[in-house]
């Protein structure tokens, strides 16, 4: 409410997942906030839904593999990934994800937020 009566657009950060393991040393675990086949996203992504406040998110990071914070399509599995770095796969938490996982579910998300599918806090969409 704040926000709104100053004219400044609140924008909370949602994303996916997160690792500091190849970008702060090697001490920092692989899978630091683990991704949990999309659920912590979804947490996230109901609680700014339900707020009446919120009607912008971003979602960080298209792009960040090093971080584990990528949702562009990434590797199903630790076969799809390069070599050289610890880059996590979809499956880190023992599930089966589509490469696309994390774009369909912001798409999801997106239409929480604008009331055309139910508030939910459970994905609505099977992998």
């Amino acid at each position: 409410e704040h926000c709104r009566q100053k004219g400044i657009l609140y924008m909370p950060t949602m994303w996916p997942g997160f690792s500091w393991h190849n970008l702060k040393g090697k001490s920092r675990p692989v899978n630091q906030i683990p991704r949990l086949g999309g659920d912590f996203m979804w947490r996230q992504a109901y609680k700014y839904a339900a707020d009446s406040n919120i009607n912008t998110i971003w979602m960080a990071q298209f792009d960040e593999v090093d971080e584990a914070t990528a949702i562009m399509k990434v590797a199903p599995t630790d076969d799809g990934n390069p070599v050289d770095g610890n880059f996590l796969a979809l499956d880190a938490d023992g599930q089966s994800l589509p490469s696309d996982w994390y774009l369909r579910l912001c798409g999801e998300a997106q239409k929480m937020l604008e009331g055309n599918i139910a508030l939910s806090s459970n994905i609505p969409i099977q992998p």
